[in-house]
This record gives structure tokens, C-alpha cells and sequence, in this order.
């Protein structure tokens, strides 16, 4: 394996064991020897990859960003120009067991949570919500047939039930099904659009 492959490797293993530990303690309590130690690693080799923790945790959200945003854009690549095809394809993505999981919800939320007070945190994940948001006015700017400020207030406030479905998934994996929550994202759709509910 070449030394960039290895890089690469240890990286990754670095990040997944950040993520974790903050699933299983949270952002403030993950220490460099909770990932060290959940990646196998000595907390030298961090520095050796990282310039710091901060530095660390904020690839970690780059990731989580990264693995987000290839999940929805593949489902939307598979769908034609139609914009309702497109939201539903959207809908099924961010429901989906992959995007939808407590665990990565729960990690999400201790950087949100922090966001307000970490400015780096909160502009990559604004960068975030302001391509998804892009995404979801042209969509349903395409559907509505509106105008483009009434499309922009729809994508917010789908984009808000989203997260909104999330947490509720978040804090109660075992009796909210994830069909549920993408069946009333669906409804709600429905209803800006004037189809039968």
C-alpha cells in the first residue's frame, strides 16, 4: 500500500473513531485519547494527521457534510427534470437508513449545537443547507410553477420539517418509523401543491 493510501486509511479511521465517540459522549467530552484509543492509534499520530483536535473534529463534520450531500445528489442524478420526481427522490434520501440513523443524527446535533458558538462549525454547515436548500427551491419552483420567492419559503420550510422529522427520529428510533417521517415530508408536499393528502 502506498504511504498516500495509508494516509488516507489512517485518516479515515481517525475520523470514524471521532464519530464515535462523539455518538457515544458527545462533542465536549470526546478527548484525543477517546479517539486515539478508538482508533487503535498512540494520540502522537494524531498530531500527525491533525493540527489539533479542533482540526480533527472538523473533518470529521466535512465528512458527515460530504456522505449527506453525495447521498442526495445520487438520488436526484437518478431522476429526470420533473421537479415532484425529484422531491420525492429527495424525500426517500434523507429517510433513508443511511441518512436516517440515530447515531449520525445524534453526532449532527452536537455540531449544530455548537454552531453558534464555533463560527467554523456553522459555515460549513450553512454551505451545507444553502446547496440543499438551492436544490429543493428549484425543485419546487419547477413544481409549484410559482414565483421564485414563493419556491425559496417552501424550501425552508420543507427543509425545517426535514430536521424537524429528524430529531423526532432522533429521540425515538424504536417506535418512529422511518416511512412515517417521509410519508408526512410527502403529505406536506402534497399540500403546497394542491394534490389530494
Amino acid at each position: 500500500m502506498s504511504r498516500a493510501n495509508v494516509k488516507d486509511k489512517r485518516k479515515a479511521q481517525l475520523i470514524a473513531a471521532a464519530l464515535e465517540s462523539i455518538a457515544k459522549r458527545g462533542l465536549m467530552e470526546t478527548t484525543i485519547t477517546h479517539i486515539s484509543k478508538g482508533a487503535g492509534m498512540s494520540r502522537g499520530i494524531i498530531n500527525f494527521y491533525f493540527a489539533s483536535k479542533e482540526m480533527l473534529l472538523r473533518e470529521t463534520l466535512k465528512t458527515l457534510i460530504d456522505e449527506y450531500e453525495a447521498e442526495w445528489a445520487e438520488a436526484i442524478a437518478k431522476t429526470g427534470d420533473e421537479g415532484r420526481v425529484k422531491l420525492d427522490a429527495l424525500i426517500a434520501a434523507h429517510f433513508n437508513k443511511k441518512l436516517c440513523s440515530a447515531r449520525r443524527l445524534n453526532v449532527m446535533s452536537a455540531f449544530w449545537g455548537h454552531a453558534a458558538s464555533q463560527a467554523a462549525y456553522r459555515n460549513q454547515l450553512e454551505a451545507a443547507d444553502a446547496k440543499i436548500e438551492t436544490v429543493l427551491t428549484s425543485a419546487l419552483a419547477h413544481t409549484l410553477g410559482g414565483s421564485l420567492d414563493e419556491a425559496k419559503n417552501a424550501a425552508t420550510q420543507l427543509h425545517a420539517l426535514i430536521r424537524g422529522l429528524w430529531l423526532n427520529f432522533m429521540l425515538n428510533p424504536r417506535d418512529v418509523a422511518r416511512e412515517m417521517l417521509a410519508a408526512q415530508a410527502i403529505s406536506f408536499i402534497d399540500r403546497l401543491t394542491g394534490a389530494p393528502v
